[in-house]
């Protein structure tokens, strides 16, 4: 996975019924910005979600951060942020015509030479040894090294893989991302990650059938140097 731009973990809260189209931050937001300073001139409570109407550099727009205390009138930091445009809160019932979403926001400068992770990238957690797991792949499977070793050739072809889940990122581009260990490995790849619309629970041991991509572009952040797209999990 390549890291290409900023993205926050805020979308993973993200319903895959919103009626959304997704679209990078536009300079009128300060896309070159490391930091955004912003004035908040309102604020609408929403279910998991603060909608504040804010303003930077003269310029007003709407952003979403997880509900906490915030006060209008007040000055706050934040980093980055994804655009999404149409976007239809259904607790509101108001579509805004654009709006950013961030992790966050914060009332000093502090951290802003915090890296912000791609939510997809694996924490320190899920780095532990993969010794610890040992999935034995079933007729006709292949385990992670095999593919991570043969993406080349395995590219664009359907193959099974059984693993067990070490992550879920559920309702992102109206997908759920699952990332699955075996116990294998290839150079530095130890999980796959897996799109699918089936739904499945961090420690569950699955089987998924899909398309071996590479490379990948989604955009928005979302670069992927393999993924099993289209995964059909196999009962």
């Amino acid at each position: 996975m390549k890291y290409i731009s900023i993205v926050f973990s805020v979308l993973l809260l993200i319903s895959c019924k919103e009626k959304v189209e997704y679209s990078k931050i536009n300079k009128e937001v300060g896309t070159n910005k490391s930091i955004h300073k912003i004035v908040v001139n309102e604020k609408i409570g929403g279910g998991t979600y603060a909608y504040l109407n804010v303003s930077e550099d003269g310029n007003d727009y709407w952003m979403a951060i997880p509900n906490s205390d915030v006060g209008v009138g007040e000055t706050y930091f934040y980093e980055g942020g994804m655009v999404m445009k149409n976007f239809e809160s259904k607790q509101l019932k108001k579509t805004f015509e654009s709006i950013v979403f961030s992790e966050g926001i914060r009332k000093t400068e502090a951290g802003i030479n915090k890296e912000v992770k791609n939510p997809h990238a694996n924490s320190e957690h899920e780095h532990s040894p993969i010794s610890a797991v040992k999935i034995e792949q079933p007729k006709g499977g292949t385990s992670l090294e095999n593919i991570f070793k043969n993406k080349k050739s395995l590219s664009k072809k359907e193959v099974t893989v059984k693993g067990k889940v070490i992550k879920v990122n559920n309702g992102i581009l109206k997908r759920n991302w699952v990332h699955i260990i075996d116990g294998t490995k290839f150079e530095k790849d130890i999980n796959l990650t897996i799109t699918t619309t089936e739904e499945v629970k961090v420690g569950d041991t699955v089987t998924f059938k899909g398309i071996v991509t590479l490379d990948k572009d989604f955009g928005y952040g979302y670069v992927y140097n393999i993924l099993l797209e289209d995964g059909i999990l196999i009962k």
